[in-house]
C-alpha cells in the first residue's frame, strides 16, 4: 500500500529543502542512511550539493546512493531530484553526469518539450540555475524541459529538475559565501541575482510548496 511519508535526502549540508515547508517531511543525511531500509513505497526528494555526481572517492556514499535509486526508480518509487539529485539520477539509469566547459548561473526561461500540468507554472517565469555539473539523458528518459542544458526530465514516476525551485535568500547566502564561489562567479552580474531573489522570495515560496503539493498528489 502506498504511504504518504516523504524523505528528503540531504547530500549537502549546506544544500537543504530552503523554501519547501519542511512540514511533516523526514530528513536524513544520505552519509548516514541504511539504503536498504528505506521503503520503496515512500515518497523522496534527493536534494543537491556542492560536489558532482561522480566525486565517488571523496564521497564513497554516493555509490550507495545511486545503487539504491537504481533499483527503486524501475520499481515505480516517487522520486524528485534537485540539481545534484538529478545528476545522480541521470548516472544511476544510464544517462552520465558530467563537468560541462561553462557555468550555468543566473535566472533563465525554461523550455518546455513536453506538457505536464503540475510543472506549467515554470511555464511563465524564470527559474534559478548555478551548476557547472550537467549530464546526458539516460535511454529511457523524457525531456521536459531545457535551456542550453536538460532541466526537466522523467523516467517512470521519477521526476528530475536541474534548476533550483527551493531558492531563497538565506541559501543563496549560504552558498556565495566562499571564496570558491566569488571567485567562479566573478564574471555574473551576482548582484542582479540576489537582487532578484530577494524580490520574487514570496512568489518563489509559494510556487515551490503548491509544486510540492501537485507532486504529492500524482498518482501514478
Amino acid at each position: 500500500m502506498k504511504s504518504n511519508k516523504t524523505i528528503a535526502v540531504i547530500n549537502d549540508p549546506k544544500v537543504t529543502l530552503g523554501s519547501i515547508s519542511d512540514d511533516g517531511i523526514l530528513k536524513y543525511f544520505a552519509w548516514e542512511l541504511d539504503w536498504e531500509s528505506l521503503n520503496p513505497n515512500d515518497d523522496y526528494i534527493i536534494l543537491g550539493g556542492h560536489m558532482g555526481a561522480y566525486n565517488v572517492d571523496e564521497f564513497p556514499y554516493l555509490i550507495d546512493e545511486k545503487k539504491w535509486l537504481s533499483k527503486v526508480i524501475p520499481l515505480g518509487t516517487k522520486v524528485l531530484g534537485i540539481c545534484l539529485g538529478a545528476q545522480l539520477i541521470a548516472d544511476a539509469m544510464g544517462g552520465e553526469a558530467y563537468l560541462s566547459n561553462n557555468i550555468e548561473f543566473g535566472f533563465k526561461d525554461l523550455h518546455f518539450h513536453q506538457n505536464y500540468d503540475f510543472l506549467n507554472r515554470y511555464k511563465d517565469i524564470k527559474v534559478f540555475l548555478w551548476h557547472r555539473d550537467t549530464f546526458s539523458l539516460p535511454p529511457t528518459a523524457e525531456l521536459i524541459a531545457s535551456t542550453d542544458f536538460p532541466q526537466i526530465f522523467k523516467i517512470n514516476n521519477t521526476y528530475a529538475v536541474q534548476f533550483h525551485p527551493e531558492i531563497n535568500i538565506a541559501l543563496y547566502d549560504d552558498w556565495f559565501d566562499s571564496e570558491v564561489s566569488k571567485k567562479e562567479l566573478s564574471n555574473f552580474d551576482t548582484k542582479s541575482a540576489e537582487a532578484y531573489i530577494r524580490e520574487n522570495q514570496v512568489l518563489n515560496t509559494k510556487m515551490i510548496n503548491e509544486f510540492y503539493k501537485d507532486w504529492k498528489k500524482l498518482e501514478f
